[in-house]
């Protein structure tokens, strides 16, 4: 089998973001805000194999 010349694999890549993530600039997922954007929070129940009956969402609304 002939040696495959690769482009990439085992070679340095300059990080062109890497100044920006060291000094902490660096905007991430977390970090953006859009008008009307909404935020969901996942709600499990403390308890294993439990039958969950209800679940009061008067604080959501």
């Amino acid at each position: 089998m002939a040696q495959k010349e690769f482009s990439v694999v085992g070679k340095k890549i300059p990080r062109i973001d890497g100044y920006e993530r060291v000094t902490g600039q660096a905007q991430y997922t977390g970090d953006y805000q859009l008008p009307g954007m909404l935020y969901a929070r996942v709600l499990r129940s403390p308890y294993p194999h439990a039958k969950i009956i209800s679940i009061d969402a008067s604080k959501a609304e």
